[in-house]
Parts: C-alpha cells; sequence; structure tokens
C-alpha cells in the first residue's frame, strides 16, 4: 500500500547491499542484491579482464575473415585483424561498464556449506556467476542458507562454495 508521500507501509525491510572494501556499492548490484561479475577466469589469483577475452574473440574471428577474405581484398583483410581485437574489447568494456554494469570479481577461496557465516561473499552457482551476501545460516542435516534478495538455499554440509571478492 502506497501512501501520498510514496512510502510502502506493508513492504519487507531491505537488507543492507554488499559492500566494497571502500565502503562503496559495487557496480554490478541489482535491485534484488545480487552483483553481475566479470573476472571468471583467474590465473592465480589475479583475474583475467574480460575485455581482454573479448579481443583474443574478435582476433579469432578476425582471422577468420580474413582467411577467407584475403585473395579478393588483402588491405581490408589486413585492416579486419587489426581493428576487430580493438573494436571488441572496447564494446564488451562499454557493455560490462554502462549498459550491464558487472564488477569485477576474484576467488578468494573455499569453504564447505558448514563453515559459512553472515557477511560472506559468495558465488551461488559454483566457481562463477553472480555474487550474493549470506544473510542467514542455519546448520542441521543440511546446511539453509539465505542470501540478499531473500534467495535461500539447502545444500550437504561438505558442498564447496567458493567464497568471492569484489574488486569494482
Amino acid at each position: 500500500m502506497r501512501t501520498d508521500d510514496g512510502i510502502d507501509l506493508f513492504s519487507k525491510p531491505v537488507e543492507p547491499a554488499p559492500l566494497l572494501a571502500q565502503g562503496k556499492t559495487p557496480r554490478g548490484l541489482t535491485d534484488e542484491g545480487w552483483v553481475r561479475t566479470t573476472g571468471w577466469l583467474q590465473i592465480g589469483d589475479h583475474p583475467v579482464s574480460s575485455a581482454s577475452l573479448a579481443a583474443l574473440a574478435g582476433l579469432l574471428w578476425a582471422l577468420v575473415g580474413a582467411a577467407v577474405s584475403v585473395r579478393a581484398v588483402p588491405v581490408t583483410a589486413g585492416i579486419l585483424v587489426l581493428v576487430m581485437p580493438v573494436l571488441c574489447g572496447l564494446l564488451w568494456w562499454f557493455f560490462t561498464t554502462r549498459v550491464r554494469p558487472a564488477s569485477v570479481a576474484r576467488n578468494v577461496e573455499t569453504k564447505h556449506a558448514d563453515e559459512l557465516a553472515v557477511g560472506d561473499l559468495v558465488r551461488v552457482y559454483g566457481s562463477i556467476g553472480p555474487v550474493t551476501q549470506v544473510i542467514g545460516v542455519v546448520v542441521e542435516d543440511e546446511v539453509d542458507v539465505t542470501f540478499q534478495g531473500e534467495l535461500r538455499q539447502s545444500w550437504p554440509r561438505d558442498r564447496v562454495v567458493h567464497v568471492a571478492e569484489l574488486l569494482n
């Protein structure tokens, strides 16, 4: 029920959103309290930029296009190989910063589900995907975990969960 001043008297209280180390909200924060992320590929503890991966994919497609067209239009084939990776990388960067913002995240450790604590930032779907904050844990035969946005999961006690760190 909305009132004249726009306050919904029957809405549920909103849990605080996950915050970065600097106290700012993450770039990929959704209305449900989840954080869209990039950085699913890591070398050691350093996430590989998804824009770099998009540029690499653009290079591969450009090489295929150049191989097909090099006899007919060699100059265009050469330009394609130079421009396409840069264009793909820039378009992906623009998409993940402006159109559908996503935060860079890296996995910092793994825990068993029964070791989770309130406030942990975890990846719900394995080692990649969105990050959300644990707001409640009940350990019984299985572990009942409540996440930001009221998502609830029941996991076996020994399920491996990836704890993530949001970088922006």
